[in-house]
């Protein structure tokens, strides 16, 4: 089985990406109908969407959001933006029986769908407060993850730890991190996801994915410009990221899992279009 490639529905111009998603009502499954066929249009393999834009919907919508993704050409397979920004894992004020309700909702619906990967960035939620000691608060998101393994072994989930560059997160910014913490975890639902954006900002090299591609850690990986914009668009035409070498690294390594774009674009329709295209003859050494 080859690698696949998809496109975040949490960024464009379809889905919301952060905030109340329910607050549009029924809107939610109907924009999820359009950017799905828009996407499959385009000749992508899946879609990605946020965990809230299940999870934040009512009994009613989410059925709805079922029968939408059914009767879609592509699937769901995986989803981001874990975990809601008042929803702390580290600190001294850790809502911790709200959180596990989150995220047994959050899995429950996941399944649901259809879907058996979660990517766990989650920024605000996850970042350490003011002052905090960085070993306490590793072992809190330890924790989480170690709740995340138990759940997600019930449901079938695979929890993909996402490094974030430090202005979005102040734990865990490099790859090279995320391995290490899912290696001394160890657990059979914990695994890393690699993003070009947060590699490039952190200035880690895609050399360093070798490794952690034939040790089996990276389960995902997100593409995507600087200010987010879809590689190979002219929107990216002063991209200086070298998709090239990324995807030879990860054909070097033997990866065989999805790759997503996660951007941004005034054009969505017309760049996630132009993207594939320009991404698959990257991949293909044209």
């Amino acid at each position: 089985m080859g690698v696949t490639f998809g496109c975040c529905l949490s960024v464009g111009s379809f889905v919301p990406q952060s905030g109340n998603e329910s607050a549009a009502g029924g809107a939610i499954p109907a924009r999820i109908r359009e950017g799905l066929s828009r996407l499959a249009d385009c000749g992508y393999d899946f879609a990605e969407l946020t965990v809230q834009s299940v999870a934040g919907l009512t009994d009613s919508e989410y059925e709805e959001l079922q029968r939408v993704i059914d009767d879609s050409p592509i699937k769901v397979p995986v989803l981001n933006s874990f975990i809601p920004g008042h929803l702390n894992i580290t600190g001294n004020q850790t809502p911790d029986r709200e959180l596990e309700a989150f995220v047994v909702l959050a899995m429950e619906r996941v399944k649901g769908i259809g879907a058996s990967q979660i990517v766990f960035g989650s920024g605000k939620a996850r970042s350490l407060p003011e002052g905090f000691p960085l070993e306490q608060g590793m072992e809190q998101i330890k924790a989480f993850l170690r709740l995340c393994n138990k759940l997600g072994a019930q449901h079938g989930i695979t929890i993909a730890i996402e490094p974030l560059n430090r202005k979005e997160s102040n734990v865990i910014n490099r790859v090279s991190e995320a391995v290490a913490l899912a290696g001394e975890l160890n657990l059979p639902q914990i695994k890393v996801l690699a993003d070009s954006y947060h590699m490039d900002l952190e200035n880690e090299s895609f050399d360093s994915l070798h490794a952690a591609i034939k040790d089996g850690w990276i389960s995902h990986v997100h593409i995507s410009g600087r200010n987010r914009k879809f590689p190979g668009t002219e929107s990216s035409a002063d991209e200086r990221i070298d998709f090239a070498a990324l995807f030879r690294v990860l054909q070097e390594a033997g990866y065989t899992g999805a790759v997503s774009a996660e951007c941004s674009s005034s054009r969505f329709a017309e760049d996630c279009a132009a993207s594939l295209k320009a991404v698959k003859e990257m991949w293909q050494g044209r």
